[in-house]
């Protein structure tokens, strides 16, 4: 997971409602930090929503196309004005969308497989369902995954 750099100067995000529909491209949303309600049907206040409906009237929402979910955040991340913050990546629950906190080590003893554990140094937790983190070798694949797309 990476940490927060207090020092850092703020990128500009967004806060989203996803569409039912788009459930792989709410999960990168988190992925890259972002605030990502799913499933929506229609925009909360305050909130971009993005949909792949060309026949949404909601003023602002952004319209995605395509089935691949790297060419859909491209699609969202430029309409929007919008770019991921570096700093957090993986820093929110891929299922509640909650940011996730770290947790000692020794906290999640026995709540993750024995080799995670002892290859793993640092963890953390969704506050809202218990699932834990950790950086694995995940963590390079989604990097790599994403390169092209941000």
């Amino acid at each position: 997971m990476l940490v927060n750099d207090p020092s850092a100067q703020p990128i500009p995000s967004a806060s989203l409602d996803v569409d039912g529909m788009l459930g792989r491209l709410a999960k990168w949303l988190r992925i890259l930090g972002f605030d990502t309600a799913f499933p929506r049907t229609r925009p909360s206040a305050d909130r971009l929503f993005v949909t792949a409906r060309k026949s949404i009237a909601y003023a602002g929402a952004i319209i995605v196309s395509g089935e691949e979910p790297r060419e859909q955040l491209r699609q969202v991340l430029e309409q929007a004005g919008i770019r991921p913050d570096p700093r957090l990546i993986l820093s929110r629950c891929l299922i509640c969308n909650v940011p996730v906190r770290e947790v000692q080590r020794e906290d999640v003893a026995g709540k993750v497989l024995d080799g995670v554990f002892q290859r793993s140094r640092s963890f953390h937790e969704c506050p809202k369902c218990g699932r834990i983190y950790w950086e694995g070798s995940h963590v390079d694949r989604i990097k790599k995954r994403l390169e092209g797309s941000i």
